[in-house]
């Protein structure tokens, strides 16, 4: 990926789920989805699949959360998200 992600995609089944979340994982996966804005492949990401096709798939933990996304283009699409307890 070129430069900074434009877009940023959270279907609305993963946004009712984090909704649903205890208040502070809910922040924490608010936190890591924001983060990728900034940096859409941060060094603690791990690569899911086979690199270098036209879509990326990550895993990212942080704060007892993990994020599953997908970077493609200029857009990140967020797959999964779950708390790590």
């Amino acid at each position: 990926m070129t430069g900074l992600p434009d877009h940023l995609v959270v279907p609305r089944s993963l946004r009712l789920l984090i909704a649903g979340m205890a208040p502070h994982y809910r922040t924490a996966v608010q936190l890591v989805i924001m983060s990728l804005l900034s940096d859409p492949v941060p060094p603690d990401a791990k690569p899911l699949g086979i690199e270098g096709l036209e879509y990326d798939h990550y895993t990212l933990t942080r704060d007892d959360v993990t994020v599953y996304y997908l970077v493609t283009g200029d857009s990140i699409v967020i797959n999964n998200v779950h708390p790590d307890s």
